[in-house]
């Protein structure tokens, strides 16, 4: 930047002095305005407006740049979305097999342990139609162990009374 301003030190001095200023004051605050003028790092209109222009200039850099970076963040996302959908899909293909393969495992657990329950239904009647047999063998024998014993003891008595 430039930053250097013409300063009319003579023309500054005189509207001092005409001001009511003496000539060593004068002189005095035109140095000291002087040296702050060459001192410091002030900018001009054309500096700014320099500025300016390289800013808008950046700016515009920044935006394509921007704007490029988006395309291609947009592309790698759409790029990214298809994978994903792809394999989403694959997923669900596999777990359509996967649970047609359950189902068809569930149905064969079903028809055997039907089978399983068949059998233990006809082990069970066939072992209780067998304790069924048992039970009425063991009545008729105490039935007729009861009569016998019955009949003994009735012969018995039958014997005592009877003198001979």
């Amino acid at each position: 930047m430039d930053t250097t301003v013409t300063f009319d030190t003579l023309q500054f001095v005189q509207r001092l002095k005409k001001a009511g200023i003496k000539d060593p004051e004068a002189e005095a605050i035109t140095e000291a305005v002087r040296d702050v003028q060459t001192n410091s790092d002030m900018a001009t209109k054309r500096d700014l407006s320099e500025v300016k222009v390289e800013l808008k200039h950046d700016l515009a850099e920044v935006k394509a740049e921007l704007k490029s970076n988006l395309a291609e963040v947009r592309a790698e996302l759409k790029s990214g979305l298809a994978e994903v959908k792809h394999d989403l899909a694959e997923v669900r293909a596999e777990l359509k097999g996967d649970l047609t393969e359950v189902k068809h495992d569930l149905a064969e657990v079903r028809t055997e342990l039907k089978g399983d329950l068949a059998e233990v239904r006809a082990e069970l009647k066939s072992g209780l139609a067998e304790t069924k047999a048992e039970l009425i063998k063991w009545v008729v024998t105490i039935v007729v162990a009861v009569g016998l014993l019955q009949t003994s003891i009735i012969t018995a008595l039958i014997m005592r009374l009877i003198p001979g």
